[in-house]
C-alpha cells in the first residue's frame, strides 16, 4: 500500500513539473482526490482546464490553488495564481481587497520578494499584479545568456535556476573564477536598476528543474514607478536586500530515496485474466526506488484502450539491458494512468517489485545509476 501511495506521489510530481501531462479531466480529478491540499496540482489542473476551454472551472482551480499556497506560506505563487484567476473572470473590488488584506495579515517566511510585496499599498499591489505575466520553463532551459539586454524583472514562483557569473581576472590570475548561485521560489532575476542605465547580463542563467516565473518589463516598471513613487522605493529596497542576501553558494543536494533515472526498459506483461496471453511493451523509467518504479510506455507501442483493460494488477517482468547482459526484475502493476509524453498519448505504469530484499533493491538502484552515467 505504501508503495502504491509513493507511486501516486511520483506521478503527481511529474504532472506538476510538466514532464508528464494528463489530458483527461476525470483522471486529473482523481489525482486531486488523492492530494486535495496540493496547491501546485490545482495550479496545473487550471492549466489543463484552460487548454480544454473550460474557463470558469479553470478560474476556480486557480483560486483554490491560490488559497492553498497562502495556507502553505507561499506568497508569490499565491499572487500569481490569483492573477490567472482574475484574468479569466474579472473580479469586483470587494473580491480583490480581502485577498490582499489576507496577504498582509499572514506571516510568511521572510524573503526580499515578500518584504517587497508587503511594503505596497492596496492600489500599488493591484498595479504591480496587473503587469505580471507568467512564464513556464522546462528543466535545462537556458533562461538568460551573458550579453543579453536586461529588460525584465523576473520573480520565481517555483523551481530551481542556476546563475553562473564569471569573475574578471585579477592580477596574476590566469584562470577565470566563477560564482554559482542557485535560485529558488521567491528569488528574483534581472539587473534592471537603476532604471536609467542600459545594462547587459553578466551571468548565464539556466533552469535546473522545471520552473514557473512571473515577469514584468522594465518599461512597465518605469511607467508605474513614475505614478507611484513608493513602488520605486520598494524596488530599491528589493535590490538592496537581494544583494545583501546573495552569497557564492550552491544548494546542498537533496537527499531522496527515489532516483529520477530515465532508463530504457522492456516489460513482459502477464494479464490477470487467464484467457489473455502475455505481451511485450517498451518504455522509460521516470522514478526508481527500492520498492518499485514508474515506467512511461513508448507511445508507438501503445493501444491505450486495449492495454489499460489488460494491465491492472498484472504480473510483470522488467528487462533492463546494459553492458552486454540484461537484468530481470519481477513485479506487479499497481496503478495505471493515461498521460502525454513528448506530445503523444501514452500510459504511465506504477510497478511494485516482488521478492526483493531492501539490500538487493539497493543494488538495483546502484546498477541503474551506473547505466545512466555510462
Amino acid at each position: 500500500m505504501d508503495e502504491k501511495i509513493n507511486g501516486q506521489k511520483s506521478l503527481a510530481r511529474h504532472i506538476i513539473d510538466g514532464s508528464i501531462t494528463v489530458d483527461s479531466v476525470s483522471d486529473f480529478e482523481s489525482m486531486l482526490g488523492l492530494f486535495p491540499d496540493n496547491p501546485a496540482l490545482f495550479n496545473a489542473f487550471g492549466d489543463l482546464l484552460v487548454k480544454k476551454k473550460s474557463y470558469k472551472e479553470a478560474a476556480r482551480a486557480y483560486g483554490k490553488a491560490a488559497g492553498l499556497f497562502v495556507d502553505s506560506g507561499k506568497m508569490f505563487p499565491a499572487i500569481l495564481c490569483k492573477t490567472l484567476q482574475w484574468r479569466i473572470i474579472k473580479p469586483t473590488i470587494h473580491e480583490v481587497r480581502p485577498f490582499f488584506s489576507n496577504l498582509q495579515r499572514t506571516k510568511f517566511n521572510s524573503s526580499p520578494l515578500q518584504i517587497f510585496f508587503k511594503s505596497l499599498s492596496f492600489t500599488e499591489m493591484i498595479s504591480i499584479t496587473n503587469l505580471l505575466k507568467r512564464v513556464r520553463l522546462p528543466a535545462g532551459k537556458v533562461f538568460k545568456k551573458i550579453g543579453d539586454v536586461e529588460d525584465h524583472l523576473y520573480f520565481i514562483a517555483s523551481g530551481t535556476l542556476k546563475e553562473t557569473t564569471f569573475v574578471p581576472l585579477g592580477k596574476r590570475e590566469k584562470k577565470h573564477r566563477k560564482s554559482v548561485v542557485h535560485l529558488a521560489s521567491s528569488d528574483i532575476v534581472g539587473d534592471i536598476y537603476p532604471f536609467e542605465e542600459q545594462k547587459l547580463s553578466q551571468s548565464y542563467t539556466e533552469t535546473v528543474t522545471s520552473a514557473e516565473i512571473g515577469k514584468i518589463s522594465k518599461q512597465d516598471l518605469i511607467a508605474i514607478c513614475t505614478r507611484y513613487p513608493n513602488i520605486a522605493n520598494s524596488i530599491i529596497a528589493l535590490f538592496k536586500n537581494r544583494l545583501e542576501g546573495r552569497k557564492e553558494s550552491s544548494l546542498p543536494a537533496r537527499e531522496s530515496n527515489r532516483h529520477q533515472l530515465p532508463l530504457k526498459m522492456k516489460l513482459k506483461i502477464w494479464p490477470k485474466e487467464p484467457d489473455n496471453s502475455p505481451f511485450m511493451l517498451e518504455g522509460f523509467s521516470r522514478d526508481i526506488s527500492i520498492g518499485g518504479v514508474c515506467v512511461v510506455l513508448d507511445a508507438r507501442d501503445v493501444d491505450i484502450a486495449s492495454i489499460a483493460k489488460k494491465i491492472k494488477d498484472a504480473r510483470v517482468t522488467i528487462f533492463i539491458p546494459g553492458g552486454g547482459f540484461t537484468l530481470n526484475v519481477s513485479g506487479s502493476v499497481i496503478w495505471c494512468r493515461g498521460v502525454i509524453s513528448n506530445s503523444k498519448k501514452t500510459l504511465a505504469l506504477g510497478i511494485q517489485f516482488k521478492g526483493m530484499t531492501p539490500k538487493v533493491s539497493g543494488l538495483l538502484i546502484v546498477f541503474a545509476d551506473m547505466l545512466y552515467n555510462v
